[in-house]
């Protein structure tokens, strides 16, 4: 399958939207079991959506979306686009909505010590629902008491609270009817993932097979599960982007065919104008797999592709000889076998491909580039997300990913033969990125701080912060590998700068703090100290959505797509773009690239041989800085 350029169909996306809204309608009639959940006057309790936490609300009886926005101290558009509803639209009595909540869930949860509750410590592999069952309590009291716990997926080392009184109160058969209808209630919220419930019988494997999904993938994604039981709910990636119901075979090859289609008749009629023989890019995207259903995050990937041909084409178009690009779509499924009928179809080499974006996975690289040596062709192979290279493919791969041993030399401007370095451990802690900075900082002196489970220090093993800080140029290493030890450890270090503030005589001690991309993915942590602190962190790529140029395209997107883009979005113009500039340079590609001054959305890129490959070394040093700005380097 090829085409020049595609789009998803908007009548097919308002569907989605209508059928999603018609579910929370339906949902309201089934919401009898979890009432206490479901505000109407006053705030909700919060659950863990799709990464994010949510308050449930149900629309009390002349309620409106101004109101319920009021209500959770946010706007109305963003209740809208969480919910699907067109500009203006009021909502009915009943209707479930989520509704975000931007508040530290750390603050809404039990003080300790509260003599109420029972404090648990959770251990790898246990579920909510396992919980809930040996302490006879209800789900709904756990959830409540526990705000933003995701109830497929507890991390290890997490800590519950237990309400004392609701102990031994539920019997197994009520904890089991509200897991299902929470598992109903979060399928009509949820647009990542589809939620369901283990039956007798049922087996991690047999579940994976059935759902078509890795084993792996599977298990990590519910929190790797020691044992699962009849009643409690799992989720699955959700990856059908237009339509909430299954493909069936025929409706797939209609839906991929329809990307065929270009976006508009402008468009089509400028492409049959032109006679100079194009760039021509092969898409090789794992757009749906062998059970028939489509990759979302791929489909994003192509429609990224799409912009950013789109822009290239009206540039060339006002040049005295026009060039053009053009895109061409090939579904691996992520089969080697299906690579290799693609690879051996005449059309592909009628078609004459000068570039080829993909195979996604390096497992189906290798046919690629035995195929275009048979032809006796040097074509180049970009490979946009694969963040490590087993084989070696020759100068004409090129990797976008950078490599791991160019992390530690982008951090090395960091510590100062001055600096003040102090590491913050927690309980649990990132192992990898302890191993970097030690490897860095090899016989400079440092500090330590451990916190135990308990988050107190840990006095034999460390010393307190504030016996560790100095007058200047502090640096905190801060390793801890979640969302709630890493908002804790940022809190005490800004209270420590604060308290230390009078002692040099109102001047506020310079503080710096190195942490991990993944920060910037946490919803719930307090964000004003990572500029309050300088956080720096290392991030193989980064979009700054303040950025002109970024919004332009997000607005572009939106307007082309309906949805908001992702960062498969962005990877796939900035591949578009940054390959057809070089390839037009008509010098050596690699040198192209590395000179390319072509304006992109993430990050730059610095190409060097390595293995056998060519591969990407440059590094994104992302610091926010106390002036409520972002500065890459």
């Amino acid at each position: 399958m090829r085409c020049s350029h595609e789009g998803v169909c908007r009548d097919n996306v308002i569907k989605c939207f209508q059928m999603k809204r018609l579910a929370l309608i339906i949902l309201s009639l089934m919401m009898i079991g979890v009432t206490s959940l479901v505000a109407q006057s006053e705030r909700s309790v919060v659950v863990g959506i799709d990464s994010r936490n949510y308050y449930i609300h149900k629309v009390a009886p002349e309620q409106g979306v101004a109101e319920i926005a009021e209500l959770y101290s946010v706007t109305d558009r963003e209740i809208a686009e969480e919910n699907g509803l067109r500009d203006g639209e009021e909502v009915e009595e009943g209707m479930v909505l989520r509704v975000p909540c931007y508040e530290r869930v750390s603050r809404m949860q039990p003080k300790r010590g509260d003599a109420r509750y029972d404090r648990y410590r959770v251990e790898g592999g246990e579920s909510l629902f396992k919980i809930a069952v040996d302490f006879a309590i209800s789900l709904d009291t756990l959830i409540q008491d526990n705000p933003g716990v995701d109830i497929t997926n507890l991390r290890g080392r997490t800590t519950l609270f237990v309400r004392r009184s609701a102990q031994g109160k539920s019997q197994l058969e009520d904890i089991e009817a509200e897991s299902r209808r929470y598992a109903t209630l979060l399928n009509s919220l949820s647009r990542e993932y589809d939620y369901f419930v283990v039956e007798e019988g049922d087996t991690l494997y047999s579940l994976a097979v059935d759902r078509g999904v890795d084993i792996d993938d599977f298990i990590a994604l519910n929190g790797n599960p020691a044992l699962i039981y009849k009643g409690m709910t799992l989720k699955v990636k959700n990856e059908k982007m237009v339509n909430p119901e299954n493909f069936s075979r025929t409706e797939l090859g209609d839906y991929l065919d329809s990307l065929a289609q270009p976006r508009s008749k402008e468009l089509m009629e400028y492409v049959a104008a032109e006679s100079n023989q194009p760039l021509r890019i092969a898409m090789m995207l794992p757009l749906s797999d062998t059970l028939g259903r489509v990759r979302g995050n791929f489909v994003e990937f192509w429609q990224g592709a799409t912009l950013a041909a789109e822009e290239l084409n009206r540039e060339y178009a006002a040049e005295e000889s026009p060039r053009k690009v053009e895109l061409g779509l090939f579904d691996t499924k992520r089969l080697e076998s299906r690579v290799e009928e693609i690879m051996t179809s005449e059309d592909m080499w009628e078609w004459n491909p000068s570039l080829f974006i993909g195979p996604i996975y390096e497992t189906n690289v290798e046919p690629v580039m035995e195929y275009i040596a048979d032809r006796g062709r040097v074509i180049p192979v970009v490979s946009p997300l694969e963040s490590t290279t087993k084989g070696s493919y020759g100068r004409h791969y090129y990797r976008l990913a950078p490599t791991e041993e160019s992390r530690v030399s982008k951090l090395g401007g960091v510590v100062g033969p001055e600096t003040n370095v102090i590491m913050v451990y927690t309980a649990s802690y990132d192992e990898k990125m302890e191993g970097e900075m030690l490897s860095l900082l090899g016989n400079h002196p440092y500090g330590k701080v451990i916190y135990n489970e308990h988050f107190e220090v840990d006095s034999l093993n460390s010393r307190p912060i504030e016996e560790l800080m100095a007058e200047e140029d502090n640096l905190f290493v801060v390793l801890a590998d979640n969302e709630i030890d890493t908002d804790r450890s940022l809190a005490i270090i800004s209270s420590m700068m604060n308290s230390r503030q009078p002692k040099y005589g109102g001047r506020r001690v310079p503080i710096r703090v190195i942490g991990s991309a993944a920060w910037a993915r946490y919803k719930n942590m307090d964000k004003n100290l990572l500029f309050k602190l300088r956080v720096s962190y290392l991030a193989p790529y980064h979009a700054d959505r303040g950025n002109r140029r970024v919004r332009d395209f997000d607005r572009r997107y939106m307007e082309a797509f309906g949805r908001a883009p992702s960062m498969f979005a962005y990877r796939a113009y900035d591949a578009v773009r940054l390959f057809a500039s070089a390839m037009y340079g008509g010098g050596d590609l690699v040198t192209e690239l590395n000179g390319s001054v072509v304006p992109l959305l993430q990050t730059n890129y610095s190409f060097t041989e390595e293995g056998g490959n060519m591969v990407n070394d440059s590094w994104a040093l992302v610091t926010y800085l106390p002036n409520y700005t972002i500065e890459v380097q």
